[in-house]
């Protein structure tokens, strides 16, 4: 299921956890895609060279982890009433949780934050985590995704209501706007919905981002190879990775503009 369809999808039917659980058991092929429908609403703020190392420093991180092997998450699939099985689960998908943030990130919200939602959601995966539900890799992706949905969907409603507020109860004088401009941009709040708000990164920051950290895959690129991969021209790898490492680590709290 495409990434918007998939926020959908939870809004609309499974927002009580045991629902959707009694959901993803009855419908084992049930897989969230890492696909967007609407690529052409691609953030065209302009962001500052770096704004926080913490992503950075993050990324490279996780790469630091050893990756379980087959023999090892079948063991601790087995033992997840041990604390320690779970743990090491649940750090294993750290690398499958940033990846799937890169598509979620939408403008406003900050991608360590999106990752830490992630994070609870396969915590919450985890712990709910039977053989009934299929593949543990796949459950614990696609709880970490509705997550990450719930949290957009909370900061943009906070977001709304803190405009709306503020344009209903400041006085016009105090901001310099008619009362005209005024109901124009309360009018453009109240139609507005989380799908006009711009995802983050676009499909071609996304890979360099993936390629570069070698997040779902098997070894790191280096921008040489990243360009080969892309088939990119020469010089043109750089950039393409500087903007989207930008990018994600902006702190620019803004969702949308009026």
């Amino acid at each position: 299921m495409l990434l918007e369809n998939f926020e959908k999808f939870v809004f609309e039917k499974y927002r009580d956890n045991n629902e959707f659980d009694e959901f993803l058991k009855d419908d084992l092929e049930f897989d969230l895609e890492l696909e967007r429908e609407n690529e052409f609403l691609i953030s065209q703020k302009p962001v500052e060279e770096m704004s926080d190392e913490n992503v950075l420093d993050y990324l490279e991180e996780i790469n630091l982890y050893e990756p379980l092997t087959e023999e090892e998450y079948e063991e601790f699939t087995d033992n997840l009433e041990d604390e320690e099985a779970k743990e090491k689960i649940i750090v294993d998908n750290f690398t499958e949780i940033a990846k799937i943030a890169l598509y979620f990130l939408r403008d406003g919200i900050e991608y360590l934050e999106l990752i830490q939602e992630g994070v609870m959601g396969a915590v919450e995966a985890i712990n709910r985590y039977s053989y009934d539900n299929g593949n543990i890799k796949k459950y614990i992706k696609i709880w970490a995704g509705r997550q990450m949905t719930f949290y957009i969907e909370e900061r943009f409603e906070q977001m709304k209501q803190e405009f709306l507020y503020y344009f209903t109860k400041t006085h016009m004088d105090d901001v310099e706007i008619t009362n005209e401009e005024k109901e124009q941009k309360i009018k453009k709040l109240e139609s507005l919905s989380i799908d006009d708000v711009a995802f983050t990164l676009s499909k071609n920051e996304i890979k360099a981002i993936e390629y570069y950290f070698g997040l779902g895959l098997d070894k790191r690129y280096s921008i040489f190879e990243i360009e080969q991969e892309m088939k990119l021209e020469k010089n043109q790898g750089e950039p393409l990775f500087s903007m989207a490492l930008s990018k994600i680590s902006s702190r620019d709290g803004r969702m949308f503009s009026l």
